[in-house]
């Protein structure tokens, strides 16, 4: 809720919501009635509306998702929350997915300090062309997406590396015949692809096109159908690298109808090492990103931004780390 809202429900301008919060003479007790109505219906201290107009700040930050549902997403935006919250922040999270068209609108109406994007899928030409237009003036964070702008802070897990270092130890367990499941063409999906070739092309092993295979969606059924995808296609092999743990666990569940044991017959990984992997042993190998890690250094970097500190071009990146289960 804003100064300017509070001045359209109380019917009065801007500037008599502006002399009432700061105790100004001049104003009949019936106007002044009217805007206290209006600022005790919205839950608003006038104190901390006050303090936002005189200091040009109203200590919020907005922080955009594109798909709440996804639990890594959400783990995020509780790290996030939790560390702003500490420093006298207030954050708004807004569901990208079920916003359409409406979401920068919606994001115009508010007076925020700054915005979050978490997910590469919101590095958009749509999400650019905003903070060109509407957001130039204040810091934006992008939590593991990147865009180009003077504006932007941008910090991102390194997918590539993480991929990499899956692929090394599949490989060091004896696997030669790899298989990769994806999802998405969004900056992060091709950063996990671009590492896994990466790493079989040093290890001189043979990936054709047709050993890549799409999930449908990023969660149990899109692994489910993927895993089917693989069962039909009649290749032989004896690892699968998802770029998901969800996918992973789809995959894993089709294979075992087919009598393969995990990981006797085949290797299966994921990627995030959610909460997901660990509900049934064996428990999923998976690639952590440190989303805990990524959170702290992206909110130390707003934070300066916030207090005028000038904005690094390079994004700030965070290798992740391979949390070893028993399916590899």
């Amino acid at each position: 809720m804003t100064i300017h809202e509070i001045a359209k429900r109380a019917n009065v301008s801007v500037a008599t919501v502006s002399r009432v919060l700061n105790n100004k003479p001049n104003i009949s007790p019936k106007t002044y009635q009217r805007v206290v109505d209006a600022l005790n219906e919205t839950g608003y201290s006038p104190n901390a509306i006050a303090r936002g107009l005189k200091h040009n700040s109203m200590n919020m930050i907005g922080i955009v998702v594109d798909d709440i549902r996804n639990l890594y997403r959400a783990h995020v935006i509780y790290h996030l929350e939790n560390l702003l919250s500490a420093q006298g922040y207030t954050t708004i999270v807004f569901n990208a997915g079920t916003k359409g068209d409406s979401l920068f609108t919606l994001l115009q109406q508010q007076q925020f300090d700054s915005l979050i994007f978490v997910g590469s899928s919101l590095s958009s030409r749509e999400v650019e062309a905003f903070i060109r237009t509407c957001c130039s003036r204040k810091p934006v964070l992008m939590f593991n997406g990147c865009l180009d702008l003077p504006n932007v802070i941008s910090v991102i897990c390194d997918e590539g590396r993480g991929m990499q270092m899956m692929a090394d130890h599949i490989y060091r367990t004896g696997r030669r015949k790899f298989l990769y499941v994806s999802f998405g063409q969004n900056l992060a999906s091709q950063r996990k692809f671009c590492g896994f070739q990466k790493k079989l092309a040093e290890l001189k092993l043979e990936f054709s096109d047709d050993r890549l295979f799409q999930a449908p969606t990023d969660d149990f059924d899109g692994g489910c159908r993927a895993g089917q995808a693989i069962i039909d296609s009649g290749l032989s092999f004896d690892a699968v690298v998802c770029s998901l743990d969800l996918t992973a666990m789809g995959v894993i569940h089709i294979l075992r109808q087919y009598g393969y044991s995990i990981p006797q017959d085949i290797s299966v990984s994921g990627f995030d090492n959610l909460i997901y992997g660990k509900l049934n042993p064996p428990f999923l190998t998976s690639v952590d990103g440190k989303i805990e890690e990524l959170a702290d250094v992206a909110v130390k970097q707003l934070l300066a931004a916030l207090n005028g500190d000038p904005i690094s071009h390079e994004p700030f990146s965070i290798s992740p780390s391979l949390y070893l289960g028993g399916t590899t």
